[in-house]
């Protein structure tokens, strides 16, 4: 379906952050001259008067920024086949890269500053605390000068890999209808979102044939442009003066390399045992001869899957969120009710799901409606940001709202556990009970734990080569996915010709070691959601609160800090080991 035809109803409004062209251009104006005034101060910037005043300018400015940048992104991220839509992306860069050339010295300048007046700002300048503490500590690896503001003009060429990759996906990537009883349309979102997922192995597995037969043909030019990500990404390991591009990009995230080495040994080691045994089921479910690559998302109890409407999503969000209390779930429903949600399905429309949130705003959220209990989890996994974005903006300026990756997936995979539990405890029926905990291991920890945790698995060996300075080709990219698949499934599926081009589907390899996070996220969401399952109501409501006020700490917190506040330990990856047995147990229940 084209965008031109999908009901006004599913649409979102963007106007809350650019009202029409005018105020496009209008803000684009005062981006850049809040830039030019940001470039006065060039020179200047030796005391703690005249850090606080262009720190308040560099305020003002990211908050304009973040309201057209935004709208420029979420604009194409709904049809990328609109021309316009490139045309606002167009001249938002341009903007951004006059804007980025004006402020290049800000970074060095205040990196000159003495510790002395550097603690002293730390101190007193609270609203740009996550900023300068930053600042102080990428003091080690400052290059010169000349190399920052060479680096901040080339940063559109930085982040190009990811816009060819979404506009290749989204404008190019076209796919034949498949042929089975009767003619059925197939396109990247349809596979991805619904047939992938479906109960039905003849459509199955003749989209997967016709999925992976098209991406073959794009694998070259696409294993060119990841390759030039990760080129990039190891040059600037190298000039920030880090001794590999791990701890380059580890570094942004605030975590320790023994962290992340010791969170993928886990999973290699503990969760490929549980999934086995989840895909035996499925393949006992559909009377399988072979369990392939293809059937893995197959449905374990479709019989129990009904129609919901978007209107019904909300009475589960309400009473699945309720634990929160009345303005945290009157906040989350808000976005449904004022079309903050582009709920449409449509070609050229980004894939998967994500939200936007926006300071002292809202969130926007893009999803596919399917009509499944899915895609019900999905909204509450968006919200769960939303609802983090709320709270992180509340007490905090615009410099110091944005928390680690590594933890920005725990309070919406959080909401996830809270809508099964609802779910759980509002029947007795047995079979409805297990339908949730099959909902459980196929939404929330297949997608999050399974699909990202092998991503995670084969980038570590992608970064490992690219740190080797071997040259990484689309041989080598379906080389290394496959081992990944074929060590984590064993003999237990069987992994088809075509598997391998699994990379080429996620954008998350453009956005650092961005996969292992939605386990580290995931993990200190089930830690916290299995502390209120066995809490008091008293206890209940202190744990609620504790998590609000954490989520009002911004980014003022690291991961390990954030995740202490909430009781949990990441240290030895205990979290996710325990995550990883509590996904076993819940197989256990399924299986009996």
């Amino acid at each position: 379906m084209l965008r031109k035809d999908v009901d006004e109803k599913l649409k979102w409004d963007l106007t809350d952050l650019v009202k029409d062209d005018e105020d496009f251009e209008k803000k684009l104006e005062e981006k850049v001259s809040l830039s030019k005034k940001i470039f006065e101060f060039k020179g200047k910037i030796k005391d703690l008067k005249t850090l606080e005043e262009v720190l308040k300018l560099y305020e003002k400015y990211l908050e304009v920024d973040s309201l057209v940048g935004g709208f420029a992104n979420l604009y194409f991220s709904e049809d990328g086949t609109n021309t316009k839509a490139y045309g606002y992306l167009e001249e938002y860069d341009k903007a951004d890269t006059a804007s980025s050339a004006n402020m290049s010295f800000l970074d060095d300048e205040i990196m000159e500053l003495s510790d002395d007046v550097l603690d002293e700002a730390l101190e007193k300048l609270d609203f740009a605390l996550v900023y300068l503490r930053r600042l102080k500590k990428d003091k080690a690896h400052k290059p010169p000068f000349a190399v920052v503001d060479a680096l901040t003009k080339l940063n559109p060429v930085f982040n190009a890999p990811y816009g060819i990759w979404e506009g290749a996906i989204a404008g190019d990537v076209r796919f034949n209808s498949l042929k089975l009883d009767k003619e059925v349309p197939m396109t990247f979102g349809l596979y991805e979102d619904k047939y992938e997922g479906s109960s039905d192995t003849e459509l199955r597995r003749k989209s997967f044939e016709e999925f992976v037969s098209v991406m073959r043909k794009y694998q070259t030019t696409l294993a060119l442009n990841y390759n030039t990500q990760l080129k990039a990404e190891k040059a600037l390991s190298e000039i920030y003066g880090f001794e590999s591009v791990f701890d380059y990009l580890l570094d942004l995230q605030d975590i320790r390399r023994e962290v992340y080495e010791d969170h993928i040994d886990t999973l290699k080691r503990e969760l490929p045992k549980h999934m086995r045994k989840y895909a035996k089921l499925v393949k006992e479910k559909y009377g399988l001869d072979k369990m392939t690559y293809a059937d893995l998302k197959a449905p374990l109890m479709p019989e129990f899957e009904k129609e919901i409407s978007i209107e019904d999503s909300k009475d589960y969000l309400r009473k699945g969120l309720a634990i929160f209390g009345e303005d945290y779930v009157n906040e989350t429903l808000k976005h449904i009710d004022n079309k903050w949600i582009d709920f449409a399905q449509n070609e050229g429309k980004s894939t998967g799901a994500f939200c936007d949130p926006y300071y002292q705003l809202h969130s926007y959220v893009l999803i596919s409606w399917m009509g499944k209990m899915e895609d019900v989890f999905v909204l509450a996994h968006e919200l769960g940001h939303a609802g983090h974005g709320r709270y992180s903006s509340m007490d905090n300026s615009i410099i110091n709202t944005e928390s680690s990756m590594y933890i920005s997936e725990m309070p919406s995979t959080c909401n996830e556990m809270l809508l099964a539990n609802y779910l759980i405890n509002s029947t007795d029926d047995e079979e409805f009970k297990k339908w949730v905990r099959v909902q459980m291991i196929e939404r929330t920890y297949y997608h999050n734990f399974v699909t990202h945790g092998i991503e995670a698995i084969y980038q570590r060996e992608v970064y490992r080569r690219t740190d080797k300075g071997e040259n990484i080709n689309a041989d080598k990219l379906n080389e290394i996915f496959r081992n990944t698949l074929e060590e984590f499934w064993g003999d237990d599926v069987e992994i088809l010709p075509g598997s391998e081009l699994t990379w080429m589907r996620q954008p998350h390899y453009f956005m650092g070691l961005y996969p292992f996070t939605y386990q580290a996220g995931l993990s200190i969401g089930t830690e916290l959601f299995r502390k209120l399952q066995t809490s008091t109501d008293s206890e209940k409501k202190e744990i609620i609160e504790n998590y609000k006020e954490t989520m009002k700490t911004g980014g003022k917190l690291s991961p390990e800090d954030w995740a202490k506040k909430l009781g949990v330990q990441i240290e030895g990856g205990k979290a996710l080991k325990d995550t990883i047995q509590y996904i076993g147990e819940i197989i256990d229940e399924i299986s009996k």
